[in-house]
């Protein structure tokens, strides 16, 4: 069998494991013109948020299981799809109701990566290789909350919210 090279996989967990916060905050400077376009409340928005939050968190125990039973490679690309699927009806969304469930949608999508990543790590590294690993996936992991909203606020400014998501679904199939 072949071994596992530390570095390849590193950059495929880190990139997995930062779709999710990076979901999260790339929209934020989106938030004024989704609400203005959408006819939105305050609260409304704030709920963008919390189902996304709330999908991810309760897929969060179900992936593992899920990757157990099914194979880690099928259930992180069809969850990758999904996800690229979820966040392109974002962008095509034409009111505030179908943005809360397509983001929530998202959400159960987005939490494949971070479950998932770290079982492959778990599987093809022991001791201190793992620990290597994880450090090199924390550290892009950790850049993507500062990124995305840099990212999102670009994209919103050059051509409207919208486009934020659909660079979300092509990231979600570059990913795949």
């Amino acid at each position: 069998m072949k071994q596992a090279n530390p570095t390849s996989i590193a950059i495929l967990v880190a990139f997995l494991s930062m779709l999710a916060p990076f979901t999260l905050d790339t929209y934020l400077p989106s938030f004024p013109d989704i609400q203005q376009d959408l006819s939105a409340t305050d609260t409304q928005m704030q709920q963008t948020l919390s189902y996304y939050l709330l999908a991810f968190g309760m897929m969060m125990l179900i992936y593992g299981p899920l990757s157990d039973a099914l194979g880690r490679k099928r259930v992180v690309l069809l969850a990758l799809l999904g996800y690229s699927l979820a966040s392109a009806a974002c962008a095509l969304s034409e009111s505030i109701d179908a943005l809360l469930w397509m983001r929530a949608a998202q959400g159960m999508a987005a939490g494949a990566g971070m479950v998932i990543g770290r079982a492959i790590v778990r599987d093809l590294f022991a001791g201190a290789d793992a620990q290597q690993v994880m450090a090199r996936v924390m550290l892009v992991f950790a850049i993507a909350p500062a990124v995305a909203p840099i990212v999102g606020g670009w994209l919103d400014a050059l051509a409207g919210w919208r486009a934020v998501f659909w660079f979300l679904s092509a990231l979600g199939l570059v990913l795949t």
